[in-house]
């Protein structure tokens, strides 16, 4: 059980920044790409 503390501990000191940045970028995208399918709210004509 310490082995696997020690080692998750190591490994989330190698995440930096621009993996934060990377991550967020990525989820955003999704995001767009998700609601970019969806339909519109109102039941009126659309554009």
């Amino acid at each position: 059980m310490k082995n696997k503390l020690t080692l998750l501990a190591f490994s989330a000191q190698k995440i930096n920044r621009q993996h934060i940045q990377m991550i967020l970028a990525i989820i955003a995208l999704a995001m767009l790409v998700v609601s970019a399918g969806a339909p519109l709210d109102g039941g009126g004509p659309g554009i």
